[in-house]
């Protein structure tokens, strides 16, 4: 597709995807945030396969805002990314009987993640497949290496083209740095929409996350239920390859910096919520967490691997607005902990970053912080994302019946709305 043709889309938001094994390349050559960039908007502008750009050099200055001299830093890094390959490591015999007899890796180099149109030809490839007008002409190709569309990593058209007044998203990531921009495409290859409504925080390839931890001994309340109140106290990584790859150097073993003050991943991920690229995003899970020790000696509690989100309290956005549809009902169990005489408010209604929860009597629950993507995959149409969306708000919409239920067995007058007010609304009513 051109860019001429941005403004004839179907209905709801646009999308594209990456190859995998682009991204891992991109993250293996340290790419810089101008690499990142490029990259993008080269992909943004794909025909339906994903491989053949319209994009030119002046279009990805335009959507950066980057020098648009003609040996600016846009072109430098069009220049390193034809020099960034992908190599396929797979296992062989060594040729040798007996016991002698191994298996070894065998490394086929697959070849660059960007060519240009001329050294697409040369390399011997198809012709390209223009368009029926000039702007039409593809000026980049971008391989997919075999990688089926939907095993790709996905991002909204809008993270290239910015909505409203975040006109260029790819400007303040630019701004943001060379890890930031690694670690912004890191989060999206962890997205997991259908499961978390954002950022995989469990398993091998997890994601960063902020841990809620109990502020006082859980209480009891009339119609079988339990409230608890944590308090953010800071991010959650894992060390595990994948996530030592986010930072520079690789190898750094990352994750040791979260306590750290001022540690490279930390300040890129404060400056991706900075700017509105990420959130996050409260939530109560179906599990207890896990009594674990940073490598300080420090005890938190994690998030087992087989949890799921119950519902969602609050979205905590720093750009601009709290997204539509995404308040969750951290009002409207605020409110009701503060008519319980159980306030999450410090003196005087001043919000301190402590949540309620309620929950079944004998439930496990946990409260945890997961990051969400600003410009992820939002039309509807596309797998998994209204499914997503209904189990979130079946899910919001059954906890917050929940605490009417405490609130009528309590005494309490109902609350008006199952969006209610915001939780620090709600901590400054108390």
């Amino acid at each position: 597709m051109d860019e001429s043709q941005e403004a004839n889309r179907a209905s709801g938001p646009g999308s594209f995807c990456i190859p995998r094994a682009a991204l891992n390349a991109l993250l293996d050559s340290k790419a810089t945030a101008y690499d990142v960039c490029a990259y993008l908007v080269l992909a943004r502008f794909t025909d339906g396969s994903g491989v053949f750009s319209t994009a030119s050099i002046s279009a990805v200055n335009r959507y950066t805002g980057a020098n648009k001299q003609k040996d600016g830093p846009i072109a430098r890094a069009i220049e390193r990314l034809k020099t960034m390959r992908v190599s396929k490591v797979t296992k062989a015999s060594n040729g040798r009987a007996g016991k002698s007899h191994a298996l070894v890796d065998q490394v086929t180099d697959l070849g660059p993640i960007l060519y240009d149109r001329e050294s697409w030809r040369q390399a011997g490839h198809e012709q390209v497949p223009d368009g029926p007008h000039e702007r039409a002409k593809v000026l980049y190709v971008l391989p997919d290496f075999d990688e089926e569309q939907g095993d790709r990593v996905w991002f909204g058209n809008n993270l290239v083209g910015g909505i409203g007044g975040f006109n260029q998203p790819l400007k303040a990531l630019k701004n943001a740095g060379d890890v930031a921009a690694r670690l912004l495409i890191a989060l999206y290859a962890v997205n997991d929409m259908e499961t978390w409504g954002g950022v995989s925080p469990v398993g091998k390839l997890a994601g960063p996350w902020n841990r809620y931890e109990p502020v006082d001994s859980d209480k009891h309340l009339h119609g079988d239920a339990r409230l608890i109140r944590a308090k953010n106290q800071g991010h959650v990584g894992r060390g595990d390859t994948f996530g030592r790859t986010w930072a520079a150097p690789r190898g750094e073993n990352w994750w040791e910096a979260h306590e750290a003050a001022g540690g490279p991943v930390w300040r890129a991920l404060e400056a991706l919520q900075a700017v509105g690229l990420i959130y996050e995003v409260v939530m109560v899970l179906n599990r207890n967490a896990e009594k674990r020790k940073f490598s300080s000696g420090t005890e938190y509690g994690d998030i087992p691997d087989d949890a799921e989100p119950l519902y969602e309290l609050d979205a905590r956005a720093a750009h601009g607005y709290k997204p539509e549809g995404e308040e969750g009902i951290g009002g409207a169990t605020a409110k009701t902990a503060g008519d319980l005489n159980y306030p999450v408010a410090l003196e005087g209604g001043r919000f301190d970053g402590t949540y309620a929860a309620i929950v079944p009597k004998g439930f496990p629950a946990m409260l945890a912080g997961i990051y969400r993507l600003r410009f992820r995959v939002a039309n509807p149409k596309n797998a998994g994302i209204k499914g997503a969306w209904a189990r979130i708000h079946q899910s919001n919409r059954e906890a917050f019946e929940l605490v009417q239920a405490i609130r009528k067995a309590s005494g309490l007058p109902p609350l008006a709305t199952s969006r209610g007010p915001t939780n620090q609304a709600a901590s400054e009513a108390n």
